[in-house]
């Protein structure tokens, strides 16, 4: 898994995770190319390899729904006083926590979402190994007979 950084902008002019979200762009491309190998009958995994992989996947997706939860309660920051500076800074962590498609809870819910996508990938992997030594040894039992 590729290492992401999460870089501010001075004076919150954007959400602030401008490279989390270049990572996640990074991580759909890859998805994309293991689909596109699958596809074409270029990746194909044991069952017991893509079942570890996809397992390790799973659980990384759960730890993901974690940090998710902690970011959305993050929306709401009590604490801050009510002056204006107070308030502002209270929106200003809301939308850092849950902004459209670039606060922390939504970028960490996409990341969770491709997470998943690539244990459904090496499992469709696996299919592609055991649907692949079935018909090598359907293919070998018909050349016995013959």
């Amino acid at each position: 898994m590729r290492e992401v950084s999460v870089m501010t902008t001075v004076g919150g002019q954007d959400s602030g995770f401008s490279e989390a979200s270049a990572a996640l762009g990074a991580i759909r491309e890859e998805n994309t190319w293991i689909r596109q190998q699958i596809d074409a009958g270029g990746l194909s995994m044991k069952p017991d390899a893509a079942d570890q992989a996809a397992k390790v996947y799973e659980e990384k997706a759960r730890k993901v729904d974690a940090l998710i939860d902690a970011a959305e309660r993050l929306q709401q920051v009590p604490g801050l006083g009510d002056y204006p500076s107070g308030r502002q800074l209270a929106e200003k962590f809301g939308q850092k926590a849950k902004n459209g498609s670039t606060g922390a809870a939504d970028l960490l819910g996409q990341f969770a979402d491709e997470l998943r996508r690539k244990a459904g990938l090496f499992q469709e992997a696996k299919k592609k190994y055991q649907a692949t030594d079935e018909q090598i040894s359907g293919d070998l039992g018909r050349g016995i007979q013959q």
